[in-house]
C-alpha cells in the first residue's frame, strides 16, 4: 500500500523553525520566512529566509529527493517565496497518488502556487479545495505559469497529490 499522509498526523508532527508561538506552528510565518521545505516522510516543515538555509535547518538528509517546488510567482521566480517538497524515493509513473497534502492552508500555501517544477519522475495534481475537493487539474510535470493550465490554476490550489 502506498504511503498516504493525512492532515491530522502531519499537523501533529509539524515543526517550524523560527516560530516561538506554539499556536502559530501550523502555518509558517511567511512574512519573515519565505522559503520552506516539507519532508513528506516525516511531515516536518522548516522555513528560512532562503532555500539553502531552509534545507540546512531541515531534517532532510543527503538521501532525500526533491520531488516538487512551488513558487509564489510565475516563471519559477523565487522572490516571493518557495515551498520545496522532499521524500526518500522517486515517484512512479502510474499516477496513483503516492503522497499527498490535504490542506495547503495549514502551511500557508492555500491559493498561492503560481508555478511548479517537479523532479525525480514526480508530477502533481492540484485540487481547488482542501481534502481534494472541488475541481482538479491534470497531472502536471512543470508549469512556469499555472494560469495557462486547464481553466487556470494560478493561486487556486487548496490541496495536492504527488505521483
Amino acid at each position: 500500500m502506498r504511503k498516504l499522509i493525512g492532515t491530522f498526523a502531519l499537523l501533529l508532527s509539524i515543526a517550524v523553525v523560527g516560530i516561538s508561538n506554539p499556536a502559530a506552528a501550523s502555518a509558517p510565518n511567511q512574512t519573515s520566512t519565505r522559503h520552506c521545505i516539507g519532508n513528506l516522510d516525516t511531515g516536518r516543515i522548516t522555513c528560512a529566509s532562503d532555500q539553502q538555509q531552509a534545507r540546512q535547518l531541515s531534517d532532510v538528509g543527503a538521501a532525500a529527493l526533491t520531488i516538487a517546488i512551488f513558487y509564489d510567482n510565475t516563471g519559477y521566480n523565487t522572490a516571493a517565496g518557495t515551498f520545496t517538497w522532499t521524500q526518500s524515493r522517486q515517484c512512479t509513473g502510474t499516477y496513483d497518488s503516492e503522497w499527498q497534502w490535504d490542506d495547503l492552508s495549514s502551511i500557508g500555501w492555500n491559493n498561492r502556487v503560481s508555478s511548479v517544477h517537479t523532479y525525480n519522475q514526480c508530477d502533481v495534481k492540484f485540487f481547488g479545495l482542501v481534502n481534494f475537493g472541488g475541481a482538479s487539474s491534470t497531472w502536471i510535470d512543470q508549469a512556469p505559469n499555472l494560469g495557462t493550465i486547464g481553466d487556470g490554476w494560478s493561486n487556486r490550489a487548496g490541496s495536492v497529490k504527488f505521483s
